[in-house]
Protein backbone atom coordinates (compact mmCIF):
# COMPACT_ATOMS: atom_id res chain seq x y z
CA UNK A 1 0.00 0.00 0.00
CA UNK A 2 0.98 3.63 -0.76
CA UNK A 3 0.48 4.66 2.49
CA UNK A 4 2.54 2.10 4.21
CA UNK A 5 5.59 3.33 2.09
CA UNK A 6 8.62 4.76 4.60
CA UNK A 7 8.83 8.21 3.21
CA UNK A 8 9.18 10.34 6.10
CA UNK A 9 12.30 10.73 8.55
CA UNK A 10 12.73 9.81 11.57
CA UNK A 11 11.08 11.73 14.39
CA UNK A 12 13.21 12.53 17.33
CA UNK A 13 11.41 9.33 19.27
CA UNK A 14 12.33 6.79 17.03
CA UNK A 15 16.00 7.90 17.16
CA UNK A 16 15.49 7.98 21.18
CA UNK A 17 14.00 4.36 20.94
CA UNK A 18 16.12 2.88 18.71
CA UNK A 19 19.73 4.07 20.28
CA UNK A 20 17.91 2.58 23.30
CA UNK A 21 17.95 -0.40 21.47
CA UNK A 22 21.50 -0.39 20.31
CA UNK A 23 20.88 0.57 16.68
CA UNK A 24 23.26 3.49 16.58
CA UNK A 25 25.53 4.95 13.00
CA UNK A 26 28.76 3.75 13.09
CA UNK A 27 31.43 2.66 10.75
CA UNK A 28 33.92 -0.17 11.62
CA UNK A 29 35.97 0.99 8.57
CA UNK A 30 36.55 4.38 10.41
CA UNK A 31 37.50 2.71 13.41
CA UNK A 32 40.00 1.03 11.23
CA UNK A 33 41.22 3.36 9.33
CA UNK A 34 41.74 5.60 13.38
CA UNK A 35 43.96 3.00 14.57
CA UNK A 36 45.71 1.76 11.72
CA UNK A 37 46.72 5.86 11.54
CA UNK A 38 47.27 6.00 14.93
CA UNK A 39 49.60 2.82 15.57
CA UNK A 40 51.61 3.75 12.60
CA UNK A 41 52.06 7.28 13.62
CA UNK A 42 52.91 5.42 17.27
CA UNK A 43 55.49 3.38 15.83
CA UNK A 44 57.19 6.42 13.81
CA UNK A 45 57.15 8.42 17.23
CA UNK A 46 58.58 5.41 19.27
CA UNK A 47 60.85 4.02 16.42
CA UNK A 48 64.19 5.55 17.54
CA UNK A 49 63.59 4.55 21.26
CA UNK A 50 62.71 0.66 20.52
CA UNK A 51 65.85 0.67 18.11
CA UNK A 52 67.96 1.65 21.16
CA UNK A 53 66.14 -0.29 23.51
CA UNK A 54 66.34 -3.60 21.28
CA UNK A 55 70.02 -2.70 20.14
CA UNK A 56 70.87 -1.79 24.30
CA UNK A 57 69.36 -5.63 25.36
CA UNK A 58 71.39 -7.09 22.50
CA UNK A 59 74.44 -5.62 23.55
CA UNK A 60 74.21 -6.84 27.44
CA UNK A 61 72.81 -10.33 26.36
CA UNK A 62 76.56 -10.27 24.35
CA UNK A 63 78.80 -9.09 27.00
CA UNK A 64 76.88 -10.99 29.70
CA UNK A 65 77.12 -14.20 27.90
CA UNK A 66 80.71 -14.77 28.02
CA UNK A 67 80.38 -14.54 31.82
CA UNK A 68 76.84 -15.35 33.08
CA UNK A 69 76.86 -19.01 33.15
CA UNK A 70 72.83 -20.10 33.16
CA UNK A 71 71.12 -21.96 35.65
CA UNK A 72 67.94 -23.16 37.12
CA UNK A 73 68.35 -20.38 40.55
CA UNK A 74 69.36 -17.70 37.98
CA UNK A 75 66.71 -17.95 34.84
CA UNK A 76 64.27 -16.39 36.58
CA UNK A 77 65.47 -13.11 36.68
CA UNK A 78 66.48 -13.56 32.89
CA UNK A 79 63.04 -14.28 32.06
CA UNK A 80 61.66 -10.97 33.77
CA UNK A 81 64.70 -8.83 32.04
CA UNK A 82 63.00 -10.08 29.29
CA UNK A 83 59.41 -9.54 29.53
CA UNK A 84 60.08 -6.05 31.08
CA UNK A 85 61.94 -5.17 28.01
CA UNK A 86 59.51 -6.34 25.98
CA UNK A 87 56.94 -4.30 27.66
CA UNK A 88 59.06 -1.26 26.76
CA UNK A 89 59.46 -1.65 23.39
CA UNK A 90 55.50 -2.78 22.51
CA UNK A 91 53.97 -1.08 25.55
CA UNK A 92 53.41 2.19 23.98
CA UNK A 93 52.41 0.67 21.04
CA UNK A 94 49.76 -1.32 22.30
CA UNK A 95 48.19 1.05 24.06
CA UNK A 96 47.71 3.51 21.63
CA UNK A 97 46.05 0.65 19.62
CA UNK A 98 43.58 -0.12 22.56
CA UNK A 99 42.94 3.25 22.66
CA UNK A 100 42.42 3.94 19.52
CA UNK A 101 40.45 0.87 19.02
CA UNK A 102 37.79 2.45 21.89
CA UNK A 103 37.95 6.56 20.97
CA UNK A 104 36.19 5.80 17.64
CA UNK A 105 33.49 3.82 18.94
CA UNK A 106 32.81 5.75 21.23
CA UNK A 107 32.48 9.06 19.20
CA UNK A 108 30.35 7.51 17.24
CA UNK A 109 28.02 5.54 19.53
CA UNK A 110 28.25 9.39 22.22
CA UNK A 111 29.37 6.88 24.58
CA UNK A 112 26.29 4.61 24.47
CA UNK A 113 26.51 1.26 26.38
CA UNK A 114 24.03 -0.96 26.56
CA UNK A 115 23.29 -4.58 26.37
CA UNK A 116 20.34 -5.44 24.77
CA UNK A 117 22.36 -5.44 20.97
CA UNK A 118 23.75 -9.14 22.92
CA UNK A 119 20.59 -10.70 23.55
CA UNK A 120 19.43 -14.06 21.80
CA UNK A 121 17.45 -13.45 18.78
CA UNK A 122 15.72 -16.98 17.05
CA UNK A 123 15.35 -15.04 14.45
CA UNK A 124 19.61 -15.63 13.45
CA UNK A 125 18.89 -19.64 12.93
CA UNK A 126 15.91 -18.69 10.40
CA UNK A 127 18.31 -20.19 7.39
CA UNK A 128 15.61 -17.68 5.33
CA UNK A 129 17.34 -14.66 7.18
CA UNK A 130 20.83 -15.69 6.53
CA UNK A 131 20.27 -16.09 2.59
CA UNK A 132 18.73 -12.63 2.63
CA UNK A 133 21.45 -11.15 4.28
CA UNK A 134 24.09 -12.31 2.29
CA UNK A 135 22.15 -10.26 -0.76
CA UNK A 136 21.42 -7.61 0.76
CA UNK A 137 22.93 -4.36 -0.48
CA UNK A 138 24.98 -4.25 2.73
CA UNK A 139 27.06 -7.79 2.48
CA UNK A 140 26.69 -7.35 -1.37
CA UNK A 141 28.80 -3.28 -0.55
CA UNK A 142 30.69 -4.95 2.14
CA UNK A 143 32.16 -7.89 -0.40
CA UNK A 144 32.88 -5.12 -2.89
CA UNK A 145 34.70 -3.16 -0.47
CA UNK A 146 37.04 -5.92 0.28
CA UNK A 147 38.07 -7.29 -3.14
CA UNK A 148 38.45 -3.11 -3.61
CA UNK A 149 40.76 -2.77 -0.72
CA UNK A 150 42.76 -5.92 -1.77
CA UNK A 151 43.35 -4.77 -5.35
CA UNK A 152 44.26 -1.79 -4.50
CA UNK A 153 46.66 -3.02 -1.71
CA UNK A 154 47.58 -5.24 -3.88
CA UNK A 155 48.62 -2.43 -6.63
CA UNK A 156 50.37 -0.38 -4.33
CA UNK A 157 52.69 -2.81 -3.08
CA UNK A 158 53.56 -3.89 -6.39
CA UNK A 159 54.13 -0.83 -7.51
CA UNK A 160 56.38 -0.20 -4.84
CA UNK A 161 58.59 -2.85 -4.97
CA UNK A 162 58.77 -2.68 -8.83
CA UNK A 163 60.09 0.87 -8.08
CA UNK A 164 62.55 0.06 -5.33
CA UNK A 165 63.64 -2.89 -7.00
CA UNK A 166 67.05 -2.02 -8.54
CA UNK A 167 68.02 -0.11 -5.38
CA UNK A 168 66.70 -3.25 -3.17
CA UNK A 169 69.50 -5.40 -5.89
CA UNK A 170 71.85 -2.56 -5.12
CA UNK A 171 71.87 -3.37 -1.09
CA UNK A 172 72.47 -6.42 -1.39
CA UNK A 173 76.16 -5.64 -1.87
CA UNK A 174 76.08 -2.79 1.10
CA UNK A 175 75.57 -3.19 4.83
CA UNK A 176 73.02 -5.11 7.10
CA UNK A 177 72.10 -2.00 8.95
CA UNK A 178 71.73 -0.09 5.31
CA UNK A 179 69.50 -2.89 4.31
CA UNK A 180 67.26 -2.78 7.44
CA UNK A 181 66.93 0.97 7.02
CA UNK A 182 66.04 1.17 3.96
CA UNK A 183 63.43 -1.57 4.16
CA UNK A 184 62.17 0.24 7.35
CA UNK A 185 61.47 3.30 5.45
CA UNK A 186 60.05 1.75 2.34
CA UNK A 187 57.97 0.05 4.62
CA UNK A 188 56.47 3.01 6.02
CA UNK A 189 56.06 4.63 2.83
CA UNK A 190 53.85 1.56 1.86
CA UNK A 191 52.06 1.90 5.24
CA UNK A 192 51.26 5.64 4.58
CA UNK A 193 49.93 5.28 1.15
CA UNK A 194 47.67 2.69 2.68
CA UNK A 195 46.64 4.68 5.30
CA UNK A 196 45.35 7.35 2.70
CA UNK A 197 43.26 4.64 0.73
CA UNK A 198 42.19 3.58 4.21
CA UNK A 199 40.93 7.53 4.98
CA UNK A 200 39.01 7.72 1.40
CA UNK A 201 37.78 4.16 2.46
CA UNK A 202 36.36 5.25 5.49
CA UNK A 203 34.32 8.40 4.52
CA UNK A 204 33.04 6.31 1.86
CA UNK A 205 31.78 4.10 3.94
CA UNK A 206 30.48 6.41 6.83
CA UNK A 207 28.72 8.31 3.87
CA UNK A 208 27.43 4.51 2.85
CA UNK A 209 26.35 3.55 6.56
CA UNK A 210 24.59 7.29 7.33
CA UNK A 211 22.30 6.64 4.31
CA UNK A 212 21.68 2.62 5.59
CA UNK A 213 21.20 4.23 9.07
CA UNK A 214 18.36 6.57 7.54
CA UNK A 215 16.76 4.62 5.44
CA UNK A 216 16.32 2.13 7.96
CA UNK A 217 14.43 4.97 10.51
CA UNK A 218 12.32 6.08 7.89
CA UNK A 219 8.59 6.31 9.03
CA UNK A 220 5.27 5.51 7.25
CA UNK A 221 2.83 8.70 7.24
CA UNK A 222 0.56 6.31 9.36
CA UNK A 223 3.30 5.37 11.40
CA UNK A 224 4.10 9.36 12.35
CA UNK A 225 0.64 9.59 13.37
CA UNK A 226 0.66 6.22 15.62
CA UNK A 227 3.46 7.90 17.65
CA UNK A 228 1.65 11.23 17.38
CA UNK A 229 -1.08 9.85 18.80
CA UNK A 230 1.08 7.74 21.88
CA UNK A 231 2.94 11.17 22.80
CA UNK A 232 -0.12 13.42 22.48
CA UNK A 233 -2.86 11.12 23.03
CA UNK A 234 -5.67 9.97 21.57
CA UNK A 235 -8.22 13.82 20.16
CA UNK A 236 -10.60 12.10 21.15
CA UNK A 237 -10.31 11.18 24.62
CA UNK A 238 -7.90 14.37 24.89
CA UNK A 239 -11.62 16.21 23.87
CA UNK A 240 -13.22 13.76 26.64
CA UNK A 241 -10.89 14.36 29.33
CA UNK A 242 -11.26 18.80 28.48
CA UNK A 243 -14.73 18.37 28.22
CA UNK A 244 -14.92 16.88 31.75
CA UNK A 245 -12.62 18.84 33.05
CA UNK A 246 -14.94 22.09 31.82
CA UNK A 247 -17.92 20.46 33.73
CA UNK A 248 -15.75 19.99 36.81
CA UNK A 249 -15.07 23.65 36.41
CA UNK A 250 -18.32 24.86 35.70
CA UNK A 251 -19.34 22.81 38.81
CA UNK A 252 -17.16 24.70 41.20
CA UNK A 253 -17.99 27.82 39.42
CA UNK A 254 -21.61 27.50 39.91
CA UNK A 255 -21.34 26.73 44.00
CA UNK A 256 -19.61 30.08 44.52
CA UNK A 257 -22.40 31.87 42.86
CA UNK A 258 -24.40 32.02 46.20
CA UNK A 259 -21.59 33.96 47.67
CA UNK A 260 -21.52 36.52 45.18
CA UNK A 261 -22.30 40.33 45.77
CA UNK A 262 -23.85 40.54 42.64
CA UNK A 263 -24.04 39.20 39.21
CA UNK A 264 -23.84 41.48 36.50
CA UNK A 265 -25.78 40.61 33.20
CA UNK A 266 -26.32 41.70 29.54
CA UNK A 267 -29.10 40.90 29.85
CA UNK A 268 -28.91 37.77 28.90
CA UNK A 269 -25.87 36.97 26.65
CA UNK A 270 -23.75 37.33 29.46
CA UNK A 271 -23.31 37.20 33.16
CA UNK A 272 -20.76 37.57 35.34
CA UNK A 273 -21.10 37.17 39.32
CA UNK A 274 -18.59 39.49 41.66
CA UNK A 275 -17.85 39.07 45.45
CA UNK A 276 -15.67 41.56 47.30
CA UNK A 277 -13.89 40.21 50.82
CA UNK A 278 -12.45 43.59 52.01
CA UNK A 279 -10.09 41.31 54.65
CA UNK A 280 -8.92 38.50 51.58
CA UNK A 281 -9.03 41.00 48.81
CA UNK A 282 -8.05 44.37 47.23
CA UNK A 283 -10.54 44.62 44.78
CA UNK A 284 -14.00 42.60 43.96
CA UNK A 285 -13.27 39.06 42.37
CA UNK A 286 -15.27 37.37 39.61
CA UNK A 287 -16.63 33.84 40.79
CA UNK A 288 -18.27 32.74 37.67
CA UNK A 289 -18.66 33.89 34.41
CA UNK A 290 -20.53 32.67 31.49
CA UNK A 291 -22.56 33.81 28.50
CA UNK A 292 -25.64 32.40 26.43
CA UNK A 293 -27.13 29.44 28.37
CA UNK A 294 -24.30 29.51 30.63
CA UNK A 295 -25.32 32.97 31.66
CA UNK A 296 -28.58 32.21 32.39
CA UNK A 297 -27.61 29.29 34.98
CA UNK A 298 -26.13 31.90 36.81
CA UNK A 299 -28.86 34.23 36.97
CA UNK A 300 -30.86 31.33 37.69
CA UNK A 301 -28.91 30.10 40.39
CA UNK A 302 -28.40 33.84 42.05
CA UNK A 303 -32.51 35.14 42.19
CA UNK A 304 -32.85 31.57 43.91
CA UNK A 305 -30.28 32.69 46.84
CA UNK A 306 -31.35 36.33 46.67
CA UNK A 307 -28.29 37.53 45.00
CA UNK A 308 -29.07 41.03 43.27
CA UNK A 309 -28.61 40.73 39.52
CA UNK A 310 -27.84 43.90 37.88
CA UNK A 311 -28.27 45.00 33.98
CA UNK A 312 -25.18 46.77 32.69
CA UNK A 313 -24.50 45.29 29.26
CA UNK A 314 -21.11 47.19 29.02
CA UNK A 315 -19.90 46.69 32.23
CA UNK A 316 -21.13 42.85 32.06
CA UNK A 317 -19.45 42.37 27.98
CA UNK A 318 -15.70 44.21 30.01
CA UNK A 319 -16.12 41.67 32.88
CA UNK A 320 -16.68 38.64 30.70
CA UNK A 321 -13.73 39.55 28.30
CA UNK A 322 -10.83 41.36 30.51
CA UNK A 323 -11.25 38.95 33.56
CA UNK A 324 -10.15 35.87 34.18
CA UNK A 325 -12.37 33.39 36.69
CA UNK A 326 -11.22 33.91 40.08
CA UNK A 327 -9.10 37.12 39.52
CA UNK A 328 -9.76 40.42 40.93
CA UNK A 329 -11.03 43.27 38.44
CA UNK A 330 -8.19 45.55 36.74
CA UNK A 331 -8.19 49.15 38.05
CA UNK A 332 -9.90 50.72 34.73
CA UNK A 333 -13.23 49.12 36.10
CA UNK A 334 -13.17 50.24 39.47
CA UNK A 335 -15.45 53.04 39.28
CA UNK A 336 -17.76 51.21 37.11
CA UNK A 337 -17.74 47.95 39.73
CA UNK A 338 -17.73 50.33 42.70
CA UNK A 339 -21.04 52.02 41.57
CA UNK A 340 -23.08 48.55 40.99
CA UNK A 341 -21.72 47.32 44.77
CA UNK A 342 -22.74 51.14 46.08
CA UNK A 343 -26.41 50.27 44.62
CA UNK A 344 -26.54 46.70 45.91
CA UNK A 345 -24.99 47.41 49.54
CA UNK A 346 -27.70 50.44 49.60
CA UNK A 347 -30.33 47.84 48.64
CA UNK A 348 -28.86 45.28 51.72
CA UNK A 349 -29.35 47.70 54.07
CA UNK A 350 -32.81 48.46 53.17
CA UNK A 351 -33.68 45.35 53.59
CA UNK A 352 -32.04 45.33 56.76
CA UNK A 353 -34.45 48.18 58.28
CA UNK A 354 -37.42 46.94 56.52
Amino acid sequence: MAGEEKTEKATPKKRRDQRKEGNVLQSKEVVTAVSVLGIFASVRLFAEMMMKTILSYTYNVYDVSATYEVSVDNLMPLIVNMMTVFVIIVGPVCAVAMLLGILPTVAQTKGLFTMKALRPKFSRLNPLEGIKKMFSLQSIVGILKGLVEVIVVGVMIFNEISGRMPIILSLMKSGLMQGIAYAALSIFDLVMLICIMLVFVAAADFLFQWWQFEKKLKMSKQEVKEEFKQMEGDPQVKSKIKQRQQQMAQRRMMQDVPSADVVIRNPTHYAVALRYDQDKNRAPQVVAKGKDYLALRIIDIAENHDVMCIENPPLARALYAQVDLGREIPYELYDAVAEVLTVVYKAKKKVLHA
